[in-house]
């Protein structure tokens, strides 16, 4: 169980680790720049992803899908990132958010790692979507990185 546990909390460090590096490596005049009217700008993609990490990690512990549909957390998910135009502010809300899933990862008894979480239409084994905070990291991490090709930026970051 030790081994699931820090396999799950590897993943999400170096996850959360490379969204706040591609969040640092951002221009300042690019922070609340997205490339259409309906993309979200860096700082954004960064506080919908920490704001997953604490959405998901709900999930993961019993909490119940808090909306009605899909339609009405993205609607309620872009409403609460547009109160994000830092990246202070977001680095900090990844870190906070970060913080608690690692918490509740060292929470998990191993009954519960043998237990079922229910997410929107279907019930996944826990220890198949521990890993999902981390692979909403690294799915949004690559949008800022493709975002910093457009304007120019070409620099691989490991």
């Amino acid at each position: 169980m030790e081994d699931i546990i820090s396999q799950a909390k590897g993943e999400f460090s170096r996850a959360q680790a490379r969204i706040i590096r591609d969040i640092t490596a951002t221009p300042d005049d690019k922070l609340n720049w997205s490339p259409s009217a309906t993309a979200r700008t860096p700082v954004q993609i960064v506080a919908h992803a920490a704001l997953g990490t604490q959405g998901i990690g709900g999930l993961l512990a019993g909490k119940p899908f808090p909306f009605a549909n899909m339609a009405e957390l993205d609607k309620a998910s872009r409403e609460m990132e547009k109160t994000y135009t830092s990246r202070e502010a977001v680095i900090e809300l990844a870190e906070s958010t970060g913080a608690a899933f690692l918490a509740w990862l060292d929470s998990v008894t191993p009954e519960q790692l043998g237990s079922m979480c229910q997410f929107p239409g279907m019930a996944i084994p826990l220890v198949a979507a521990m890993t999902f905070p981390a692979d909403h990291l690294r799915g949004h991490a690559a949008q800022i990185e493709y975002m910093q090709t457009i304007w120019g930026d070409m620099e691989f970051r490991m």
